[in-house]
């Protein structure tokens, strides 16, 4: 059995209210403070990230929400510090492909890019409500997505042994989790699924088991896609969690 490390590495925050992304129906008004987590997996010689994380402070502000990142911050220059560098990537899966967590794609030309094929296919043609989400063609801005070659998921799938993708529908139509198989267990991966660990706990006020996100293009695919997430996983991590760290290493 191949276990794997998780270094989480933040490519720049993205301030956001609560109740409209965060907490379904609570904490309106609340402006969080929210990281953009990718991840780098390390194991049996391979070197794996998940998302390549966001764009640059103008480009975000510009298109997106208010947010920003550091000089230095982007995935490549970040890599680049850990002595590893683009071209040391082998593989790229991502969670789901709003501009957020594909930007800087292209920068890595030896890598083998997985998604889901109903997110893929989404993402090139998407309502007009998602036009921004996926940096759409109809916008005229262009899209990490130009010119890249994705291998297309179906369901779950083993990529390479040790990782599995598995769909979370409810974020967005072809969201799926990476499960990762690690000394202490399984650890799933599961992008925008929920953005805050208190999505995870009980909503006492409703007697709910849990509490929805503010953000989803699904309720139903969501709750069923949080029910999944939560029986499958031994650890959680989500990219816009601000509980989390910047260059923590799990397990």
């Amino acid at each position: 059995m191949i276990n794997y490390t998780i270094r989480q590495i933040q490519t720049g925050w993205q301030y956001l209210d609560k109740g409209l992304y965060g907490t379904y129906g609570k904490g309106y008004g609340e402006i969080i403070e929210h990281p953009v987590f990718c991840w780098l997996l390390e194991g049996d010689g391979r070197k794996i990230l998940v998302d390549t994380g966001m764009s640059d402070t103008e480009h975000s502000v510009k298109y997106h929400h208010d947010g920003k990142q550091e000089p230095g911050q982007a995935i490549h220059e970040q890599l680049a510090k850990l002595g590893i560098g683009v071209e040391g990537i082998e593989i790229i899966i991502f969670t789901h492909l709003h501009w957020d967590h594909c930007y800087n794609v292209e920068k890595f030309t030896k890598a083998r890019l997985y998604a889901s094929e109903i997110e893929y296919r989404f993402a090139l043609d998407p309502i007009p409500f998602y036009w921004n989400s996926y940096e759409a063609p109809a916008l005229g801005i262009g899209s990490p997505l130009d010119g890249m070659h994705f291998n297309l998921t179906q369901g779950e799938e083993e990529i390479v042994e040790g990782i599995r993708v598995y769909p979370i529908p409810g974020h967005s139509p072809g969201h799926i989790a990476v499960a990762v198989q690690t000394e202490k267990g399984i650890y799933s991966l599961i992008g925008d699924l929920v953005l805050l660990r208190e999505c995870l706990q009980p909503y006492e006020e409703k007697g709910w088991p849990f509490t929805p996100p503010g953000r989803f293009y699904n309720i139903v695919e969501i709750w069923h896609s949080i029910e999944e997430v939560l029986r499958r996983s031994d650890h959680i991590l989500m990219t816009h969690d601000p509980e989390s760290s910047d260059g923590a290493v799990f397990p």
